[in-house]
């Protein structure tokens, strides 16, 4: 996979530095322009009617410096505040999800528990089993926080241009060793460069992930094609043969919102939809025909923002 770094853009002009840029530019531009009528005009009412055209030129120039430092310095402002607002968002995804899960497990795990301690007619392995799949499934929940809290947080500046099919063939690969039976077919350009996340990786394979889990097609296939049919956008879709993507869970995870009773189950259809929009881009699912669901990415080209 081809990495590059992108310049960074995270740096806030503030006020300190707004005044010092204009200090600098004024100061320099008065000492300088000085010198220079001084050196060029020898007639005192002429250098008297120029210094007044050079003191209102000096007005207009500093006023269009200052606007633009003012409005790059918003403009800053404004897409960190926009962060802000997806990292809160995502904290609310992550406590409801969390909460419900934790408790649901928890519930189970104190039931079986408390089954084994009064030595009702339960056998022991059984509720072994039973104990570990969801002490294992709450590890799996902390560490998919962790991802989801890390993507959002990292922001932009963790955005890298990326050839997307290497990406892609090596997360097939790593794919196909976990689950041989899944047959997977690609359609994708020798090289597809776009500008993306470092943890785009960690959104792709959740789509994998989601689109076998609850797959119930004999044999479960993958589809994954990489097109691009304008000039400053790739699209990349994952398709599959299951059932399909719930509608409501579809909603949820376009639109980026939850409501209490109107939410989704789990967090990695959260994780790919975060690693797309830090990448600047969008996802959305569709049928597919004549079964399953897609998941569409649209990602920038690299060089596009």
């Amino acid at each position: 996979m081809v990495l590059a770094d992108r310049p960074s853009e995270s740096g806030i002009l503030s006020a300190l530095g707004i005044t010092l840029i204009y200090a600098v530019v004024s100061g320099g531009w008065i000492a300088f322009s000085d010198r220079l009528l001084a050196a060029l005009v020898a007639d005192r009412a002429l250098y008297t009617q120029l210094q007044t055209g050079k003191g209102w030129a000096f007005v207009a120039a500093s006023s269009v410096l200052m606007y633009l430092l003012i409005s790059r310095r918003e403009a800053e402002l404004a897409e960190q505040n926009s962060q802000l607002e997806r990292a809160l968002q995502q904290i609310s995804i992550l406590h409801r999800i969390l909460r419900h899960n934790l408790r649901n497990s928890c519930n189970v795990v104190t039931g079986y528990v408390d089954l084994l301690k009064e030595g009702n007619d339960v056998e022991v392995d059984t509720a072994t089993e039973v104990i570990e799949s969801h002490v294992e499934e709450l590890v799996r929940l902390s560490e998919k926080s962790h991802l989801l809290r890390n993507i959002v947080l990292d922001g932009p500046g963790s955005v890298r241009t990326v050839d997307l099919t290497s990406l892609l063939e090596e997360r097939i690969a790593a794919f196909q060793a976990e689950h041989p039976d899944v047959a997977v077919e690609t359609e994708v350009p020798k090289e597809q460069f776009v500008s993306a996340h470092s943890r785009l990786a960690d959104g792709i394979d959740e789509l994998f992930e989601n689109a076998v889990k609850h797959n119930d097609a004999n044999p479960p296939r993958l589809w994954v094609s990489i097109r691009s049919e304008v000039d400053d956008t790739v699209d990349l879709d994952v398709a599959d043969n299951g059932p399909g993507v719930p509608e409501i869970e579809r909603e949820v995870v376009e639109k980026g919102e939850e409501k209490p009773l109107f939410h989704s189950q789990g967090l990695g259809l959260w994780i790919a939809r975060a690693s797309v929009v830090e990448s600047g881009g969008e996802i959305r699912f569709v049928d597919n025909d004549p079964r399953g669901s897609i998941a569409r990415i649209t990602l920038p080209k690299a060089g596009s923002v």
